[in-house]
């Protein structure tokens, strides 16, 4: 089997909050709270949940650009969770990120060319004309003219900007790609445009994505892998095609309930979700999907659910529920 690439161990990201004269911590915000995983070479890992699951937080602390409160990630075989910035930069070359507002993510200051070039400035690769080369070279890729590196962002619209940032990501060749919610801010007709880019780059570059979104019927598409998220845990991840066909999980159950149905005439059988997200500062005691959960029983207040393979003819489907045999025969009733 292909080793991993990316191998993530009990992940943890707590934000202190402080208060009080002296800004002394008070409480901590439990952003992503123990999440393993692993990602192979050419797989795209697909990051689901509502806003404020810990989604972001979790594709930041994979590229170190937050330092985690505890856990491992181990890139390409090295774990780089406790590197100083020095020693990441090697690793850093082979890691980038596509953010999710293409305004605020470009400097209005920068040409093009200088904003997709930072990278390869910062990594001391290449001299101006051949970073002037590749700069030409990934605008054509991208589906950009040429011209457009003596531009500046404000020149652009939305759909064209977000190119620009994927260029950027892609001009050092690298191997990991996070990207966090690409096309969330773009019209809709825009973000299939996009989604069928980065499909092709990734076919182009044999690019592997961690990619995070609300919209399921995106992530269906471009995802080998899903994980569901639900306040800084993962609840149920398998194959995307297993995760669609038979999800096992109550709230993985509620979101597949929540997608719009094009039919006006049709009406779901199935509840949506109900309540709101707690806060991540409390997190509830037992499950934390409990307190939303229509089948939660006395153990979901008490214990915390192991997140274990209940997937049968040798496919993983990993689930983080005591109830999960009872939650499927509820599915079945329903359909």
């Amino acid at each position: 089997m292909i080793p991993p690439l990316l191998e993530v161990r009990s992940l943890r990201k707590h934000f202190p909050v402080r208060g009080g004269i002296f800004k002394r911590a008070v409480g901590h915000v439990y952003a992503v709270d123990g999440v393993s995983f692993e990602l192979r070479p050419g797989e795209t890992l697909g990051l689901v949940g509502e806003s404020g699951c810990g989604k972001s937080t979790l594709g930041r602390a994979i590229l170190r650009l937050y330092d985690l409160t505890s856990g491992d990630v181990v890139f390409m075989g090295q774990n780089i969770s406790r590197m100083s910035q020095r020693d990441l930069m090697p690793a850093r070359r082979q890691m980038s990120m596509i953010f999710q507002d293409p305004f605020s993510s470009l400097n209005p200051r920068m040409t093009v060319a200088d904003i997709i070039q930072a990278p390869l400035r910062a990594h001391g690769i290449g001299s101006r004309s051949e970073r002037d080369k590749k700069t030409a070279e990934i605008l054509d890729i991208v589906g950009l003219r040429t011209a457009a590196a003596n531009r500046y962002p404000h020149e652009f619209s939305g759909g064209q900007r977000q190119r620009i940032g994927i260029a950027r990501a892609l001009i050092v060749n690298p191997k990991l790609v996070v990207a966090d919610e690409p096309v969330s801010a773009l019209d809709v007709s825009i973000q299939a445009q996009v989604i069928n880019l980065m499909v092709d780059l990734k076919k182009r570059f044999h690019l592997t994505y961690v990619f995070i979104a609300h919209n399921l019927s995106v992530v269906e598409y471009i995802s080998t892998q899903v994980a569901v998220m639900y306040l800084g845990r993962i609840m149920e991840k398998t194959s995307s095609r297993e995760l669609y066909r038979n999800p096992r999980h109550p709230y993985t159950q509620a979101l597949m309930a929540s997608i719009p149905i094009a039919d006006p005439k049709q009406r779901s059988k199935k509840a949506g979700l109900a309540g709101e997200i707690p806060s991540p500062m409390h997190p509830p005691p037992g499950c934390v999907f409990q307190t939303r959960c229509p089948l939660a029983e006395e153990r979901c207040r008490r214990e915390i659910p192991a997140l274990r393979n209940i997937g049968a003819g040798g496919e993983e489907h990993w689930s983080a529920c005591h109830l999960t045999e009872k939650a499927a025969q509820t599915l079945d009733q329903r359909s």
